[in-house]
């Protein structure tokens, strides 16, 4: 369903009864809400949680903007902090004070920002294939250069082709890379290739790209944070980070602990990822 929420259209959809434990998920760059795996929420949703998906702005159904190209007169149209300000909107859509934070890539950014400006309304944080943006004294490790020049060699080489029968293969050939080792589920892919195709210009995601500079080094609020912090974090993901240098932040972190998805890359487009991460989520929510 479409809510207005500061402004602009948000598409929200839910699971569960209201009543139950609120997690509220984030997706990241150019992803759809279809990135959180619709049996993983319905799980989440028996398991006694109301689970709340929704298109960032800029993305899916809700409300899009003029995107800031390379070289072009356009002022990026929002900030992150107006990304964080959707999501306790959506929060206070539901007339709900606490809930889980749970954020993927650039959503995992949001549900940190979330999470050190709203502290009294963050239960836990589960922040999964997350950007480093905590950095204080710490030493990260540098991706070698080889890694990084295959990973954007990959990612520049989809043609961007702005019909789904002559795109979906080179999106496909991106995602078959970003889910590591594990094997790609193409119903799955197909699903989140097709809402890009249903609802978007094809192109890269500008807007959700540059309003990632500039963040703030966020690393003592949220080192003080008096709530358990979750990393989930792929073997061989290296768009976002790398596992060394999560490793470094979580070890260096009061409430934090890391899960391991062994194999696995940036993206989840695989049935038997995603019940690994489903149960990960169930063990530490009852935490």
């Amino acid at each position: 369903m479409l809510i207005d929420i500061n402004s602009i259209k948000i598409w929200v959809e839910t699971f569960g009864n209201k009543k139950g434990r609120p997690i509220i998920l984030i997706a990241g760059a150019m992803a759809p809400l279809v990135f959180w795996d619709k049996e993983f929420c319905k799980r989440l949703a028996d398991d006694g949680c109301f689970v709340i998906r929704f298109d960032n702005r800029d993305i899916g159904f809700s409300t899009h903007f003029e995107p800031c190209r390379p070289n072009s007169a356009t002022l990026l149209p929002y900030t992150i902090d107006n990304m964080v300000e959707d999501a306790a909107g959506i929060l206070d859509y539901f007339k709900i004070q606490k809930a889980v934070i749970a954020g993927h890539s650039l959503g995992a950014t949001i549900a940190q920002l979330f999470a050190v400006k709203y502290p009294h309304r963050t239960e836990k944080l589960f922040l999964l294939a997350s950007p480093i943006i905590a950095k204080g004294k710490n030493q990260y490790i540098e991706t070698d250069e080889q890694t990084k020049r295959q990973l954007w060699d990959v990612l520049l080489s989809n043609k961007m082709y702005p019909d789904y029968e002559n795109g979906k293969d080179e999106f496909f050939r991106v995602w078959n890379y970003l889910n590591g080792s594990y094997e790609l589920d193409e119903s799955m892919a197909a699903e989140y290739t097709k809402r890009l195709y249903e609802t978007e210009h094809i192109e890269p995601a500008w807007n959700h790209t540059k309003v990632q500079e500039n963040i703030r080094d966020i690393y003592d609020e949220l080192n003080a944070l008096p709530i358990n912090i979750h990393f989930i974090y792929g073997e061989t993901d290296y768009l976002s980070a790398n596992l060394a240098s999560i490793q470094i932040l979580v070890n260096s972190l009061q409430n934090a602990d890391l899960e391991i998805l062994s194999g696995a890359g940036h993206l989840f487009f695989n049935c038997t990822l995603w019940e690994t991460i489903l149960k990960i989520f169930v063990k530490r929510i009852k935490m």
